[in-house]
């Protein structure tokens, strides 16, 4: 996970729900209603109130405005650097690109400085030996230009990945603050949010309040003027005749205004045009009353005066009391709907937030899930694992090398079905002793995984197959790697095997870890620490050498982890590898086959009646061991006539001649190589041929600058010679790898 794929979802998802509050509360602005009551003194409008309530409206919406828009600012840039990182992969790789050609044009170089040595070599005979060293000197020159060229191309990879990496981090880190703002933010918002809900609520109390007392103190008016209406009346009754019908008027007046008869103003002018009239022709009827009359009569207009008053006050009240019903009915709609809003933006929010503290939880628990896993999961887990932790008992005691390649031959034959010649089994066996890693060469489908998958069923050893994959680079493709982020190391199968093979359960066993189709990628490249490894438990069999899985140690580390971040590279193990030769594979490279001991299987295997051989015991590496030490103690000056043979019957001709020579590993691995296959029931020319066939003239393959007549002068001297060192044998193999050579000359 380029660190980290899941932190980078999580941020995304976190900014994802920042903005949809943000919209959330930009809607709830937007239909917000401002439910204030509209102020009021002694029933008048206070317009400045209501102006300052209107600007403080206005101003909270423009900040809530302005918050949304610094939200949406921020989340812009967060997709500018969201941007930026992108732009900068895309840059990573196009210099991962680049490296890539300079390897190539590396690798080009490679070839030519190959081409130039062989040059060199096609005309060894003819130049003179000053020129042959001062040749030499050049091409070690140009190695030297090569290697330290491409060790400064790998620093200077390694140092702008290393770059890039930490530009990448540091902006996550970046985006991990602005993230942490948006959070507050959000929290802001939802404290904003819980205050203006407290506020409407509160308003809403007030106003309903308000609008209860206002009521309350209308009806007590209403129901003061009805009584003093019910008291004029009565005076009025009680007057003399001639007010009367006034009087009558002015009760059904009081009557339909208590009742609330929705009179128009200018209806209540026109009625009282009317009572004026009337009221002139009531006083014009008094004139001929008496002067007690007259007061009276003045009196009654003084008092009619003043429910006249009464009258335009009760007009006007009831005017503002619809106005103020009708203002009631829809400043409730109005605050229902927003309350409606306001509810439904809440039960958003809540799921939102409900949403937001689920995702919470989830990266908690991944986060203690990391925790609480082990660095290396699979090799705990083999600690832990009691199967593993039994060590079974195995006989000690040297196996008998002859009956033992018979015995597995006949079990492969009887149990498996597979059908191996006895030299081929007897020359694997022999390359146990000689190496720590086989190559097995042939065509597809003649049972070259199969072979040291059988040989460990049958002897009860240990195996596991490992695919070799095209894209293999490092040894981080074998070994695996760390991520740091998750604090995990990724074990590869490979991996796994090696720790495996060094559980109590398999620790005394032989243990092979078969590489199917090795060569599908390059060796050298992704096998690299293990060929050092070997090379240093060759030199010195007593070593334990490691290979670093980390630079630094790890908690809990594996039990067999040394320094908790090395692993050590097991006495117990084989490493098998299949190769095919085709157009999707590559070619071994001579160091790979000088440490290697190769085995070409036939094309075809013959069958044969196997004979009656029980089921073999499980062999301990001990006994194994232990018989091929036997064999060397044995049978280790047969090791010399072989060396001998290479060394002074074919050795100057093939190092003047050809440029073909061979130092103290070709030794080593013959003294151990040529006693087994003695011992296992072979002849000192079946030894010697393969190693001729093998190692020596393994190196004439693809030299356009030998001819063909020299090869064969060789094939003949090769055949006149060995009757007389080895009788009754042939040089079969040797024979079949100078006829392939001269033949791909297009010789006979």
């Amino acid at each position: 996970m380029t660190p980290s794929r899941s932190r980078r979802d999580s941020q995304r998802a976190k900014v994802k729900k920042a903005q949809e509050l943000v919209e959330a509360a930009e809607q709830l602005d937007a239909d917000r209603v401002d439910d204030d009551p509209v102020p009021e003194v002694d029933g008048q409008v206070d317009t400045d109130r209501l102006r300052r309530a209107i600007g403080l409206a206005e101003r909270a919406r423009k900040a809530a405005e302005q918050q949304a828009a610094t939200l949406r600012g921020r989340q812009a840039e967060l997709d500018t650097a969201r941007a930026g990182l992108a732009a900068d992969r895309a840059d990573l790789r196009r210099r991962e690109s680049e490296v890539d050609k300079a390897e190539k044009a590396l690798a080009e170089r490679r070839q030519q400085l190959v081409a130039l040595e062989e040059d060199a070599k096609r005309d060894f005979a003819g130049y003179r030996q000053a020129r042959l060293d001062e040749l030499r000197e050049e091409l070690a020159a140009r190695r030297h230009d090569f290697e330290q060229r491409q060790r400064d191309a790998e620093a200077a990879h390694d140092m702008r990945y290393a770059e890039r990496e930490g530009a990448m981090l540091q902006r996550a880190t970046e985006l991990d603050k602005r993230a942490a703002l948006l959070e507050e933010k959000e929290l802001e918002q939802r404290r904003s949010d819980r205050r203006l809900t407290a506020r409407e609520n509160h308003l809403d109390q007030e106003v309903d309040d308000r609008i209860r007392d206002r009521l309350a103190h209308l009806q007590a008016e209403l129901e003061r003027t009805r009584q003093r209406g019910l008291g004029y009346q009565q005076q009025y009754e009680a007057m003399r005749g001639v007010a009367e019908r006034a009087t009558a008027e002015l009760a059904r007046h009081e009557a339909g205004v208590a009742e609330l008869g929705g009179l128009t103003a200018s209806e209540a002018g026109m009625k009282l045009r009317d009572l004026q009239t009337k009221n002139r022709q009531l006083r014009e009827a008094a004139a001929a009353n008496p002067v007690q009359d007259r007061e009276r009569v003045a009196e009654l207009e003084a008092r009619y005066h003043d429910l006249m008053l009464d009258h335009e006050e009760l007009v006007r009240q009831n005017s503002e009391l619809r106005r103020h019903a009708a203002a009631s009915m829809i400043s409730s709609t109005e605050r229902e709907n927003a309350r409606m809003i306001n509810d439904v933006l809440q039960r958003q929010n809540a799921v939102l937030a409900q949403e937001l503290e689920h995702q919470t939880q989830q990266l908690e628990k991944m986060q203690a899930v990391i925790r609480d896993t082990p660095p290396f999961p699979a090799c705990s887990a083999m600690d832990d694992n009691r199967d593993y932790a039994v060590q079974p008992r195995l006989e000690e005691s040297p196996v008998q090398l002859r009956d033992f390649v018979k015995q597995v031959r006949a079990r492969m034959a009887l149990d498996l079905s597979l059908y191996y010649s006895e030299a081929d089994l007897r020359c694997f066996v022999a390359g146990l002793a000689a190496s720590r890693l086989h190559l097995l060469q042939g065509i597809s489908g003649i049972g070259k995984t199969r072979l040291p998958e059988a040989f460990a069923a049958i002897t009860g050893a240990g195996r596991e197959t490992v695919p070799v994959a095209a894209e293999w680079r490092s040894p981080q493709d074998l070994l695996g790697y760390y991520n740091s982020f998750e604090r995990k190391f990724y074990e590869s199968e490979f991996t796994q095997s090696l720790y495996k093979a060094q559980l109590p359960l398999f620790s005394g066993k032989p243990f092979f870890v078969v590489l199917d189709e090795m060569n599908l990628s390059h060796p050298e490249q992704y096998f690299s620490d293990l060929l050092s490894a070997m090379e240093r438990k060759e030199s010195d069999p007593a070593s334990r050498p490691l290979l670093p899985l980390m630079t630094a140690a790890v908690s809990p580390a594996p039990a067999l982890l040394r320094d908790g971040r090395a692993l050590e590279l097991p006495d117990n193990v084989w490493f098998i590898g299949t190769a095919n030769h085709d157009e999707t594979t590559v070619r071994f490279a001579d160091k790979t086959y000088d440490r290697a001991h190769v085995l070409e299987l036939p094309a075809k295997p013959r069958r044969f009646e196997p004979d009656g051989h029980g089921p073999l015991t499980p062999v301990s590496l001990k006994a194994l061991v232990s018989a091929f030490d036997a064999a060397e103690a044995k049978h280790g000056d047969e090791t010399g006539k072989v060396l001998a043979f290479l060394d002074q019957k074919l050795g100057d001709r093939l190092r003047d001649q050809f440029g073909v020579s061979w130092g103290s590993r070709l030794e080593r691995q013959a003294g151990r190589f040529v006693p087994v296959t003695v011992a296992a029931g072979g002849k000192l020319g079946e030894a010697a041929d393969h190693l001729l066939a093998t190692k020596v003239l393994r190196k004439l393959s693809g030299r356009v600058e030998i001819s063909a007549g020299d090869l064969r002068d060789l094939r003949n001297d090769i055949t006149t010679l060995w009757a007389p060192a080895f009788p009754g044998t042939s040089p079969a193999k040797s024979l079949r790898v100078l006829n392939a050579e001269i033949r791909s000359l297009g010789q006979v």
